[in-house]
């Protein structure tokens, strides 16, 4: 009787710590699957925020590259205001910074607006990670008014250089008109009016007459002091300094100083009127030469 009473108690006891030990089995397995769900979660929002932040990297390296093209059109700017003059290249330059800024401006909005989606569509609400976005927002929109201020400035600059132009347009027209005087007023300076012909000739024109002598007798020849100029030839002395003269015993009949110009013969039948002093020779406006 002692006997079976033990061996009961025994089978009771093992039946005990058979169920104490699935229970405990149970319980081992339960913490298992929710620790490997706990870790496949914290691995998943590891991943998520190891992207977000490779997002915002590149979101911030993206304004960043904005920043070389904005000082471009800054320093262009200045430099225009300084005085420099806004050449078609250098305008070029301008307008495709600018448009570079825009493009990138975009591009950058459109990562933070996936960049958005992405956390929201995980429900990933990290407030580290949403100050992060709105600085990067607000980084947007300070280039977005700077580029909106660089557009004006370019705007301005060109309404500026349009009425510059317009200046150094009609200053040039001045300079070319003033030119046009102060040639023509040189010419004028320094032109002299020659006719070269014979005794016959030179009287027929009107250019010489005769006065004094007794019935045709010891009459002499001078110059009439009319000088028709179409029967001239009018020559710059400024550009030309020799007159060739066709024709023998050339002489020269009017007034101007004998210091001022050689009469060189050439051949018999032809020689040559050099101008040696020209401010001289031309303080009388008028050449006539007699030839045989």
């Amino acid at each position: 009787m002692k006997k079976a009473l033990l061996a009961g108690i025994a089978v009771v006891a093992i039946l005990v710590l058979a169920v104490t030990a699935f229970g405990i089995q149970k319980r081992f397995e339960e913490s298992q699957r929710r620790y490997a769900s706990t870790k496949a979660a914290e691995d998943s929002l590891r991943t998520r925020f190891d992207n977000a932040v490779a997002a915002i990297a590149e979101i911030q390296d993206s304004l960043a590259g904005v920043m070389p093209s904005e000082t471009q059109v800054m320093n262009l700017s200045r430099d225009i205001e300084r005085g420099s003059r806004l050449a078609k290249p250098m305008n070029e330059r301008m307008l495709q910074s600018i448009s570079d800024l825009k493009r990138g401006i975009q591009d950058s909005k459109r990562m933070i607006q996936r960049l958005e989606k992405r956390l929201k569509d995980s429900d990933v609400k990290i407030a580290g990670l949403e100050r992060l976005i709105e600085n990067l927002k607000r980084g947007v929109g300070d280039r977005e008014m700077m580029i909106r201020t660089l557009s004006a400035r370019v705007d301005s600059l060109k309404v500026r250089v349009a009425r510059l132009e317009t200046d150094v347009a009609v200053g040039n027209e001045r300079i070319q008109e003033q030119k046009t005087v102060i040639e023509e007023k040189r010419r004028e300076i320094s032109a002299v009016a020659y006719i070269i012909g014979s005794r016959k000739r030179l009287k027929l024109l009107g250019l010489l007459e005769e006065s004094g002598g007794f019935i045709g007798i010891g009459k002499t020849s001078q110059l009439s002091g009319k000088f028709p100029l179409e029967y001239f030839t009018v020559i710059d002395t400024d550009a030309e300094r020799t007159i060739r003269v066709a024709g023998k015993e050339p002489t020269v009949l009017s007034g101007q100083n004998r210091s001022s110009y050689q009469l060189v013969p050439v051949t018999e039948d032809w020689s040559e009127l050099r101008i040696t002093d020209p401010g001289e020779f031309r303080k009388v406006r008028y050449l006539v030469i007699q030839v045989q």
